[in-house]
């Protein structure tokens, strides 16, 4: 081969092999992964890391942030576990009580770990098999959710937002 093919064949490389690399390293991986009371104990109890959205059937908002992740997940790593809670029998004894009870194995499970669960969609950060704080709500003009700790109802007043994204990278 004489020297000026070589020269072009050595630039054609580097440039294919330029976009493979920024290919790759542009290529996000955001994950939604379904899970089960029964996985979500087992997590719990090998003391994983992760995110929970807690979501239901005919819930609107829950709709809105599916469709808003789903339109940007392609700009995003991740995996977050979703369990929907549709089935569980969620109910509140009184009117304007803040608490839920069910009669169903798995929501009174569900309660037992999240006691102060109320509203939906909510993703709750768990580290170390430990709940640490709550994203409640979806707010679709600013994609965002409201922040909670997970020892009291939330008081949407004094609440701060974060971004839907900011809370699940973070």
């Amino acid at each position: 081969m004489n020297k000026k093919i070589q020269k072009i064949v050595a630039g054609a490389l580097v440039l294919v092999l330029g976009f493979a690399l920024t290919a790759c390293a542009a290529k996000k991986d955001f994950r939604e992964e379904p899970v089960t009371m029964a996985e979500l104990n087992e997590k719990i109890e090998k003391k994983e890391s992760f995110k929970l959205l807690v979501e239901r059937d005919n819930c609107p908002f829950c709709q809105e942030l599916n469709d808003y992740v789903d339109e940007t997940k392609k700009d995003h790593d991740g995996t977050v576990y979703v369990l929907d809670v549709t089935d569980f029998d969620f109910k509140r004894e009184k009117e304007d009580d803040l608490t839920l009870v069910s009669e169903n194995e798995d929501g009174k499970q569900f309660l037992a770990l999240f006691p102060y669960f109320l509203y939906t969609p909510t993703i709750y950060t768990i580290e170390k098999g430990e709940v640490k704080q709550a994203a409640i709500g979806y707010d679709p003009q600013n994609q965002t959710m409201s922040l909670w700790d997970v020892d009291s109802s939330i008081d949407w007043d004094s609440a701060e937002t974060t971004g839907v994204w900011d809370y699940l990278e973070a």
